[in-house]
Formats: C-alpha cells, sequence, structure tokens
C-alpha cells in the first residue's frame, strides 16, 4: 500500500519521522498536550462558526513562510474545522510515539467493531439500559487502512445520529479527560494511569474520526494532503521551524 491507503500506525510513525526532533528537542509532554488544546479549541470555533474551511494551499517560499509563522494564531484561529482537526491529531500522534503508544492498538482494542458500552452495532446507548457491556470477539475483521476504520465508525456511530455540534462537545469531552489521566499520571507515575492514558487517547481520536465523518471529508486522504512527507510549514522531510 502507500498513502494515503495506510494504516493508522503508518500516519503515526510518518508524523514522528517529521517531528520527532524537534519535538524531542523543543516540547515538553504538557507542551505537546497543549498544542492539541489549542487547535481543538480553534476546531471547535470553526464548529460553532458553521466553517469546516480547507488546507492552504501548497507550501510558499521561505520569506511567505516565515511570515506564516509569525501568525499562526490568526491564521489557525480562521481556518476552520478541518484544518486544525487535522494539526491537533499530528499532536496527538506526537504524544502517543513519544510515550511509545501503538494508537492503532489501542483503538482496536478499544473499538473492536462495536461500541465499547453498550456492545451494539451501531451504537445503541440512547437506549441501553443495562451494565457495561462485556468484552467480546470483534464484529467485523479489522479495518486494514486508517480510511476503513473512519468508515467503521461511522458503522458504529452513524453521523445520521448526531450533530456535528454534539460531535464536538464529545471531542472536547475525550481531550479533557485524556488532559487527567496525564495530569494523575505525571503525579503519581502508577501503572493505572498510564493505562487510562492508554485509553482515553483512543477515545479521543475515536472522535476525530466522527466529527469528520459529520464534516464529510475523508480524515486519511486530507492528513496526507496536509502533511505528505514533510512539514506544512517549513517543507523539509525533517521539520527545523522554531518553537511557537
Amino acid at each position: 500500500m502507500a498513502f494515503p491507503n495506510e494504516p493508522l500506525s503508518q500516519f503515526q510513525k510518518m508524523t514522528w519521522d517529521i517531528y520527532g526532533l524537534a519535538d524531542d528537542r523543543l516540547y515538553s509532554n504538557w507542551d505537546l498536550i497543549s498544542n492539541m488544546e489549542r487547535f481543538t479549541m480553534w476546531g471547535l470555533k470553526g464548529i460553532r462558526k458553521g466553517k469546516i474551511g480547507d488546507l492552504p494551499s501548497a507550501k510558499t517560499d521561505k520569506a511567505e513562510q516565515t511570515n506564516q509563522a509569525e501568525s499562526f494564531s490568526n491564521a489557525f484561529s480562521t481556518a476552520g474545522l478541518k484544518f486544525n482537526l487535522l494539526l491537533a491529531a499530528a499532536w496527538l500522534f506526537a504524544l502517543c510515539s513519544r510515550l511509545h503508544i501503538d494508537l492503532e492498538k489501542q483503538l482496536w482494542e478499544r473499538f473492536p467493531y462495536y461500541c465499547p458500552y453498550c456492545g451494539q452495532l451501531p451504537c445503541n446507548c440512547k437506549n441501553w439500559k443495562g451494565p457495561r457491556a462485556e468484552i467480546k470477539a470483534p464484529i467485523k475483521a479489522k479495518p486494514q487502512t486508517l480510511a476503513q476504520m473512519q468508515r467503521m465508525f461511522e458503522e458504529i456511530y452513524p453521523a445520521k445520529n448526531r450533530t456535528l455540534e454534539h460531535g464536538g462537545v464529545h471531542w472536547a469531552e475525550e481531550l479533557g479527560e485524556l488532559s487527567e489521566a496525564w495530569h494523575l499520571f505525571e503525579g503519581t507515575h502508577k501503572q493505572k494511569h498510564f493505562r487510562q492514558i492508554e485509553i482515553e487517547a483512543a477515545d479521543y481520536f475515536s472522535h476525530f474520526l466522527t466529527v469528520a465523518n459529520s464534516a464529510g471529508f475523508n480524515f486519511a486522504e486530507e492528513f496526507y494532503k496536509l502533511l505528505p512527507g514533510y512539514c506544512h510549514v517549513c517543507g523539509q522531510k525533517i521539520c527545523v521551524c522554531n518553537f511557537f
């Protein structure tokens, strides 16, 4: 296979190949989480304003890139949902790579082709009165590409069953739970809290795909348009951007 028809694990690896060196030198774990929060917030602003938006044009010359880098806050705050959702995902991939978390593995363990709460396909939590469903065998085979995984989430959580705004609220909620899990692990260094980080990272990313479904775009295709093997700002295969 070749991008964008690759599994989630390859998107995570590609992002780390581009940004791993700069991230390790410039950003703490809290910095990575803070950037997830920044771009999720701007994505939510896009939802509130009804602006899905699009990706910026192909990389420009170095002078224009520098000017763009100096006005990131303004550019991102007006870019709409899509651009900021993809950037938030890149920061999540960075955090997972830093912590040696295989996001694809965690996502499949958490969502083996059914809702982990009611245990049904599609999700029937609205009418579910029993206890949380017991873990069982997957209902269908594991998706082999990120695009197939997005389609799996459309089957589990059909976009027609909730609004984009509802999806955005849930997306933000899961980010808060991931931040809380990191806060607990940072303060205790207990394995149970690290395990919660793995779970919350999977939950948070699941909502990138459900929000993309509600907004009507292919996450894998758009992510690869933004990061086609090099940084979207400096244009280098190994990012040389400064801290911002």
